[in-house]
């Protein structure tokens, strides 16, 4: 073992000693709360259409799925040598969720999915105008993702991401095949997804947050121990905005209103605001073709 790595090692002992002491609800990890939760909604309605978006390799709920061949679970992901390595899910289909156009049918999907996939994408506008597209009344979405403003996040923004993806080789090895892809982090933080969520017209918005964020920097326990600080200090004052990461929950109405009223009615609305008249169409947000999101 090389001196960086002893050294390294000696921090990161250091740092689990410390988090050993915190709350547990402090360093509950969103993660483990997504797979169980999406489980537990699957669990309790059997025959549902589900759309795991971004799944890529793997699909963290389905082991706590009583009965997954009950439903029909569809991975989506903009990366066809992702999904191909995706064994556990046989329905796949290689698309970009955040560009208009998502090929599936107006109000045919039950549950929409992801985790650690909406900072990946580079016009969440668009994705959650998909989502309230293609929900059925009464269906719901639940995300998981880090935020903009953490400090993780941050550096993540202004580094290369060919240099992020050396660092995490280097300080962080055991997260290299699942973080380090190119982030955007569009729209990622609380006051703006609660905006998004409004503006596309969907209800009973659940937020839970996470602000410990320091295990980033466990190979320098200083370090470590200044962020551990400041991740307390914004859970105390529930700053957020600031948070670390966040796991949402909403429903699309089951009202029976459609997509395509909800958006022209919201238009209309827009237009009153600005002293404009109605809207000449009914026509929604453009159809097309895609691509699709990493993760």
């Amino acid at each position: 073992m090389s001196l960086l790595a002893r050294f390294i090692a000696a921090n990161r002992r250091l740092s689990q000693a410390t988090e050993d002491r915190f709350p547990a609800a402090f360093k509950r990890h969103l993660h483990t709360l997504y797979k169980h939760k999406v489980a537990d909604l699957l669990n309790g309605r059997p025959g549902q259409i589900v759309l795991d978006i971004g799944a890529g390799k793997d699909c963290p709920f389905l082991p706590f799925t009583k009965e997954p061949q009950g439903h029909l679970i569809i991975a989506v992901d903009n990366s066809a040598e992702q999904l191909c390595s995706n064994l556990l899910l046989e329905r796949k289909i290689v698309a970009d969720a955040a560009v208009r156009g998502l090929p599936f049918r107006e109000s045919s999907i039950d549950l929409i999915v992801s985790q650690s996939v909406v900072e990946h994408l580079r016009d969440n506008a668009v994705f959650f105008e998909n989502c309230a597209r293609i929900l059925r009344p009464g269906g719901l979405l639940i995300h998981t993702f880090p935020c903009k403003f953490a400090p993780f996040a941050l550096i993540n923004q202004l580094l290369p991401n060919k240099l992020t993806r050396r660092l995490l080789a280097l300080f962080q090895p055991q997260w290299q095949e699942d973080c380090g892809f190119p982030a955007f982090y569009d729209r990622c933080y609380f006051s703006a997804v609660r905006a998004l969520l409004e503006h596309n017209g969907f209800e009973n918005a659940q937020f839970i947050f996470r602000y410990y964020q320091s295990i980033y920097f466990d190979f320098f326990f200083p370090l470590y121990t200044l962020m551990s600080a400041y991740d307390l200090l914004l859970s105390i004052l529930q700053i957020r905005n600031l948070a670390c990461a966040i796991l949402v929950t909403a429903e699309r109405p089951a009202d029976g209103v459609t997509y395509r009223q909800s958006m022209v009615g919201a238009t209309t609305a827009a237009c009153a605001r600005e002293n404009m008249g109605p809207p000449t169409s009914s026509t929604p947000p453009n159809s097309g073709r895609l691509r699709c999101p990493d993760i």
